[in-house]
Parts: structure tokens; sequence; C-alpha cells
């Protein structure tokens, strides 16, 4: 997979994350040296601003996808983090990535203002 096609399947990945219930927001996944340098390469002209909040990268072990979500307090970490890694493992299988691996990292989560 090269990089034009790494970005396409970050993008629709990050498009079905937002879509799924319970989903407050979607941040910038990976490392904190991985985000110093793709704010470098932002502030360059040499990534887009508009790049995708997912990873997705090709490493020894095979694809491997880097999802960092806020959540709404009342869905629930749990039910939300699993369906996104459903919606995300169905949205690789369609494009013949079935055993990549999947991180979900809750960094956020929201909780209703009292009534």
């Amino acid at each position: 997979m090269n990089g034009e096609q790494q970005t396409d399947i970050a993008a629709r990945i990050e498009a079905a994350v937002r879509a799924t219930a319970g989903v407050t927001g979607v941040y910038a996944a990976g490392t904190a040296v991985s985000k110093v340098i793709g704010a470098g390469a932002r502030g360059l002209g040499v990534r887009r601003d508009d790049a995708p909040l997912v990873v997705v990268r090709q490493a020894a072990g095979g694809t491997r996808v880097d999802i960092a979500l806020g959540v709404g307090l009342a869905a629930g970490a749990t039910t939300t983090t699993r369906a996104v890694q459903r919606t995300v493992r169905d949205l690789l299988a369609a494009h013949g990535l079935p055993d990549a691996h999947v991180t979900v990292a809750v960094v956020h989560v929201t909780e209703p203002a009292p009534a």
C-alpha cells in the first residue's frame, strides 16, 4: 500500500469513526514524536492541514491503524470503542485488509452539562 492509499483509507476510517454512535471527536493519533513531526511537516507545507487524524501505516507485522477519539459519558467508553473496532474492521476487510492491527485510544470523555 502506498502513501496515497494509506491517506485515502485513513480518511475513510476517520469519517466512519466520526459517524459511530457515542464518538464525540477524533484526535491526532500516534506518539508524541510523530505528532511533532506531523506538525512540522504541515508547517513546511509538506503535509496538508486537512490530513486525516487517523494513522494508517505499514509495519513489519502488516497494516497498523491508530485512532484517538473522544466519547460521550452516557454512551460509555467500552461500548463506543467496541463499535468503532467493528466499524473499522468491516471497512478494512472491504479494502482487503482483514488482518490489520487496530488500536483505539480514548483520549477525551465528554460529560453532558448538568440539567
